[in-house]
């Protein structure tokens, strides 16, 4: 299984290395995966906000 990768940005790009063709992922809801490769990608910025709700 593929592992989630926390990123800051809110639009990622994702090409695995040129495996595939480069796409641009937008992480409006917090979470997206990539079509082709299937990597997850998690703002890193969705987790600290259901952190505080949290506490």
């Amino acid at each position: 299984m593929t592992a989630e990768i926390k990123v800051t940005e809110s639009v990622v790009s994702c090409s695995d290395n040129g495996q595939h063709p480069l796409v641009y992922i937008n992480l409006k809801s917090g979470k997206a995966r990539c079509q082709y490769c299937g990597k997850t990608f998690v703002s890193a910025n969705q987790d600290d906000e259901t952190t505080q709700k949290a506490a």
